[in-house]
């Protein structure tokens, strides 16, 4: 059923609409003054409400962001990724590509383990920056740094290769933008098993699902043909 449309009066000042124009302006007008005053102020981000980007660039980010991927190094500048495809399996975007390759003799310092990436691929047209790829890596490997400027001028400058990506490790190293190394977080061991009794072993009882009632056992009730059948049964028995 529709609701009844219910007409408002509206008083003179209202109709006129004069006085909430002048409450509107006296906003702006403050806000207005506000700036005004504090672009007089010494320091490089002058007006509080604008950043003057790109002129200014020191403004500090925040530890969490999310921005242009690197593949890290170890303290020997080896390759720490094993190419194990976790980060492309979880990847909700499907924009990294990893494909496989084993280290050879004479290989042990360029590459930290036995197999390393052949391929990296990481296309940022497609990349939502969700952090997951970082959050599955068993060893830290892949990293969404500090660097926020991504436009390119081409689609293919949009796809991070492993070149590419080393090069981005070795300007957040130079720089200093390079991420501390994130906490594991502690893995609870299971609670231990109940140990077995001396007459048997210990049963645990199911709890009943919220709102079911146990079921009781069905006793069955033998009819009264059945009970007059097994008697006269009984009685020729004794006779014989």
């Amino acid at each position: 059923m529709a609701k009844p449309v219910v007409k408002k009066e509206y008083t003179l000042t209202e109709r006129i609409y004069l006085w909430e124009i002048l409450k509107g302006m006296k906003l702006t007008w403050g806000h207005f003054w506000f700036n005004f005053k504090a672009c007089w102020r010494p320091g490089p981000h002058t007006i509080p409400t604008c950043w003057q980007y790109p002129e200014d660039r020191t403004r500090e980010i925040s530890p969490v962001f999310r921005g242009e991927h690197y593949l890290q190094r170890d303290d020997k500048g080896r390759e720490v990724c094993i190419a194990c495809g976790m980060c492309a399996k979880i990847c909700p975007a499907k924009c990294i590509t990893v494909k496989k390759g084993k280290r050879e003799e004479g290989e042990e310092d360029k590459y930290a383990s036995k197999t390393y990436p052949a391929s990296f691929q990481i296309d940022l047209l497609r990349c939502i920056f969700c952090g997951f790829c970082e959050e599955t890596c068993p060893k830290n490997a892949i990293v969404l740094g500090r660097e926020f400027e991504l436009a390119r001028f081409s689609k293919e400058e949009c796809i991070l290769d492993k070149r590419k990506l080393l090069l981005n490790y070795r300007k957040a190293k130079e720089e200093g933008k390079l991420k501390p190394p994130k906490k594991r977080v502690p893995v609870v061991p299971a609670p231990p098993k109940p140990e077995k009794a001396e007459g048997g072993e210990i049963k645990k009882s199911k709890a009943a699902a919220p709102g079911k009632a146990l079921k009781k056992p069905v006793e069955k009730v033998k009819s009264t043909e059945q009970v007059e059948a097994t008697q006269n049964k009984e009685a020729a028995e004794k006779e014989k």
